[in-house]
Formats: structure tokens, C-alpha cells, sequence
């Protein structure tokens, strides 16, 4: 006769059978392992996060800038601008955001006029920006803006700015070009540039500015930037075109860093912008 062999025990009669100090650190690895593994999925997110330059007028950061300005200009005068800018988003919805933006320049110029009569190489303060443009991410690739973008006649001399109250309503668009490269964009924007207002004696200001930007995405946190600066200019006044050719080339240096350098020169200057234009700059997001 064959006699039944009773199971040792069951599983659950195993992990009763175990010391509570085992059990507790079985479940102490478990639990470990599974914030690991929370942990690595956000740093997979993050990683996945499209690089933002600061070209991308639809995807304002907070950061601020420095940039040095170089312009070589008609009648051998040399300007240079160093430029504090400062720039905050502020969320409106999910979708929403207004973009600010305020540049405080600082300008050295040898041109000749009323301020300056003998064109010696003289410093003082800009004309002061503030700018404000509501923008809208519509969908995971296109976004759209508009807004107004205002100077003011805060120069200290005249060589130093315009004089006037100069108001540049403007709007564009970005649509993300994913088949090129994680990050890279098109970007058209216009903007009209008139004055408003300001000192009498002064030159008055009608222009239509345009830049058709292509934003290039590369290996290794570089990026190059085609036509970055609306700098292709329809002059009302004589119906006259600057047209230059416009890049910048730059690298993010860490997560909150980068720097870039603008090179412009005309190939087309009916009226004279400029000769040639060098920007430097360096940025810090916040």
C-alpha cells in the first residue's frame, strides 16, 4: 500500500516559515528597484527633451544674455553694443505663454554729428528695449506669435541711438523639422519698424524686417542657426532692400549654457545697414 507524501509545505507556507529580517529587506530590494527604475524613466524624459538655443521665438526660457555687437558701417564708422538682455516667459494656459524680453545697450561709436563733431570713439548708453509677444504651441510641431516689440530714446548722445519712440509690431511662426534632427525648425518672422514720436531733427523709420530662419540641430550640443537676425530689410522711404547673408554657429557648453557667434554681410545694399555685422554672445538660463 502506498502511503501518501504530505507536501513539505506551500509557498506561502515557506515565506511563513522565513525570518522577519529576510522578508524585510526582500521587500526593501523591491522597493528600491522600483524607484530605480522610476528614476531612469525620468531621466530617459528628460534626455528626450527637444534642445532649446533661444532661436525658437515660440519657446521662451528664462536666462539672461551678454552679447557684443560689432557693426562696421557706410563712412568708415565703427559701432560696437554691449548688450545686457533679460528675458522671462510667463505661463498664461497650457498652451499660452507671453514671451518678454528687455536689452539695455551699452554702445561705443565714432560717428560724426551734432554730439560728436570732430568723430572721436565715444561711449554712453542705448536706446532701451522691452518686448512682449503672446505665443501659442498649437501642435507637438507647429507654434505661432505675434506681438510688439518698443524703443525708447534713452541714448545719452546721439550717436548712440535714434531718438525716437520706435514701435515693431511682428509676428511668425516655428514648424519643427524632426527628419532633419531632433530640434531643428524653420522660422519665418516679419516685423514693421516706424517711429512714433521722439526729437525733432531726426530721421524718420519705415521698415519691413524679415528673416526666413532655419534652425540645423548637430551632433555633440553644436547648432548652426541661417539668417538668425531680421536683418533683410524693405526700406519704405525709396523703396530700397538690404539683403544680407546672415548664419550663426554655436554649442550648448552644460544644461544652463551656451554660446554663439553671428556673422552678417550684405549681398544685396541698395541702402547701407551696415558693411558688416560680427554678435557674440553668452547665455545662462534659469
Amino acid at each position: 500500500m502506498i502511503k501518501s507524501v504530505k507536501p513539505l509545505s506551500t509557498p506561502r507556507e515557506i515565506g511563513d516559515d522565513l525570518p522577519y529580517c529576510w522578508r524585510f529587506g526582500q521587500t526593501w530590494k523591491s522597493a528600491v528597484l522600483c524607484f530605480l527604475c522610476a528614476t531612469a524613466g525620468v531621466v530617459r524624459a528628460q534626455t528626450t527633451t527637444l534642445p532649446n538655443n533661444g532661436q525658437d521665438f515660440t519657446r521662451p526660457l528664462t536666462r539672461f544674455d551678454f552679447r557684443y555687437q560689432f557693426q562696421d558701417k557706410a563712412d568708415h564708422v565703427e559701432q560696437s553694443n554691449f548688450i545686457l538682455r533679460l528675458e522671462q516667459p510667463i505661463p498664461v494656459s497650457r498652451t499660452w505663454k507671453i514671451a518678454t524680453r528687455f536689452d539695455m545697450p551699452f554702445v561705443t561709436s565714432n560717428a560724426v554729428n551734432a554730439d560728436n563733431p570732430h568723430g572721436r570713439t565715444t561711449f554712453g548708453t542705448g536706446d532701451f528695449l522691452a518686448e512682449a509677444v503672446l505665443v501659442n504651441n498649437l501642435t507637438d510641431r507647429f507654434a505661432y506669435g505675434a506681438g510688439l516689440r518698443t524703443l525708447f530714446p534713452t541714448a545719452t548722445e546721439d550717436q548712440f541711438g535714434s531718438g525716437k519712440y520706435r514701435l515693431l509690431p511682428l509676428a511668425g511662426f516655428r514648424y519643427f523639422l524632426p527628419e532633419i534632427s531632433k530640434g531643428s525648425f524653420i522660422q519665418p518672422i516679419l516685423r514693421y519698424d516706424f517711429d512714433a514720436g521722439g526729437y525733432g531733427g531726426r530721421s524718420h523709420t519705415s521698415q519691413f524686417q524679415f528673416s526666413p530662419t532655419v534652425n540645423i540641430a548637430l551632433p555633440s550640443r553644436w547648432y548652426v542657426t541661417l539668417f538668425p537676425s531680421q536683418d533683410i530689410v524693405l526700406n519704405e522711404i525709396g523703396r530700397k532692400w538690404f539683403v544680407p547673408a546672415d548664419f550663426l554657429v554655436g554649442r550648448h557648453l552644460d544644461k544652463h549654457t551656451l554660446m554663439s557667434v553671428e556673422i552678417s554681410i550684405p549681398i544685396v545694399k541698395e541702402f547701407t545697414l551696415y558693411d558688416f555685422k560680427l554678435e557674440a554672445r553668452i547665455s545662462h538660463t534659469f
